[in-house]
């Protein structure tokens, strides 16, 4: 068997031998040239085979228009932008129907973007802060045929211009992030109980009252950081009743260095669990550095599941799902439904909640951050909407104490 296959191989061997030598002896050297050109000719042609766009390529033309305050690297942006990806998935909605205009000046820099979007074809203009208000409200009264939605920090928004005229193109949209401050604050609580209970909180967290210290850095003293600030400390109280809020407000959004330093401020005062209501995550990184550094602090962050860059101190997150209102939104205009001028999402709605407790959370606290989640949602339990001044027990900084 072996031999008859060796006789084989030598077979194929002459043979492919013998094709070799043939090919050679009736190839010429003209007919060499001639092929190695043409084969270097092919080679120059595949090489050049790309597609290129058309020097007169026509610009991106869209439908619905997004007026960004920041970025995908920003915390509260990013949220935006998950939002409305997955509604215009839920609705079948393609991508390229969205046009994206990130970092955009509050008023000048508003009106040209709305410009912009408008001449490429956007049928309705989403603004994702309270910042482009004044602006947006001018730029819906000179386009009645373009919808415009503003994302407002507080329930109620005027849709009407100076002159009385009742704007139907402007829809104005509040989270009622609030309520899942409350829910929150029943997480910092739980934390604060446990360490108290444990002794693990040291004297200079306590004041000359035997309250612990909680801080909140926020970014502006408007009614949503005041609902927030309160339904927070409210929802602490539901759980530890000795404790002292002290508040710093920073007056900007997106400044991490504001951020940073009154993070700080609130560490070295003695805070034991930091929260927040800004655009950033600088809190929970100075917490998380500091709980490093062998501070007894945690925190709760805002806008995102934060576990992931302060795994050591993040007790959970304030969170707006923002598609539950970008679906209804795309959804009713696509299909000629009626959509609220004035609109409010909270736990009834899906539209906040708390992320999933960190590692640091107390045990026991998802059982009871349950049972308060479903009583807000059934009604049984109602969180105030606090938003004119600082519950007692709250202690604001100069800046809040002059607003």
């Amino acid at each position: 068997m072996k031999k008859k296959f060796l006789s084989v191989l030598l077979i194929v061997a002459v043979l492919i031998g013998m094709a070799g030598v043939s090919g050679t002896q009736t190839e010429s050297g003209e007919q060499k040239a001639d092929k190695e050109q043409k084969q270097q000719e092919n080679e120059q042609t595949a090489e050049t085979k790309v597609e290129i766009p058309p020097e007169n390529e026509e610009e991106q033309k869209g439908w619905i228009g997004v007026i960004l305050n920041g970025d995908e690297t920003e915390a509260y942006t990013l949220a935006h932008i998950d939002g409305i990806r997955a509604a215009a998935e839920n609705v079948s909605l393609p991508e390229q129907d969205i046009i994206w205009k990130e970092r955009v000046g509050a008023n000048d820099g508003c009106k040209s973007a709305v410009k912009d979007l408008i001449r490429q074809g956007c049928e309705i203009i989403i603004a994702n802060s309270a910042i482009y208000e004044e602006a947006i409200k001018s730029e819906a009264e000179k386009n009645p045929e373009v919808d415009f939605v503003v994302i407002n920090d507080s329930k109620t928004q005027s849709t009407v211009t100076e002159d009385g005229t009742e704007l139907t193109n402007l829809y104005n949209v509040h989270m009622d992030t609030y309520e899942a401050s409350y829910v929150a604050g029943v997480t910092a609580g739980m934390k604060v109980a446990k360490l108290k209970e444990k002794k693990k909180i040291p004297a200079k967290s306590f004041d000359e009252k035997k309250n612990v210290k909680l801080g909140y850095v926020a970014a502006e003293a408007n009614d949503d950081a005041h609902a927030d600030i309160n339904a927070y400390y409210l929802g602490v109280k539901a759980v530890c009743k000795k404790v002292v809020l002290q508040v710093e407000y920073i007056d900007a959004w997106n400044n991490s260095d504001a951020e940073a330093t009154a993070a700080g401020d609130l560490i070295r005062s003695g805070c034991v669990v930091l929260a927040s209501n800004t655009d950033l995550d600088a809190v929970m990184q100075m917490a998380e550095n500091a709980k490093e550094s062998g501070k007894c602090v945690y925190a709760v962050g805002r806008n995102s599941d934060m576990r992931q860059m302060a795994g050591k101190t993040a007790l959970t997150s304030v969170v707006s799902v923002w598609s539950v209102y970008y679906t209804e939104l795309f959804d009713a205009k696509l299909n000629g439904r009626y959509m609220e001028q004035n609109w409010n999402g909270g736990y009834a709605q899906g539209a906040v909640t708390i992320s999933t407790l960190g590692k640091s959370a107390s045990s026991g606290t998802g059982d009871r951050v349950k049972k308060t989640e479903e009583k807000i949602k059934n009604g049984k339990k109602q969180i105030a909407y606090f938003s004119t001044r600082a519950l007692d027990g709250i202690l604001e900084s100069e800046k809040g104490q002059e607003q």
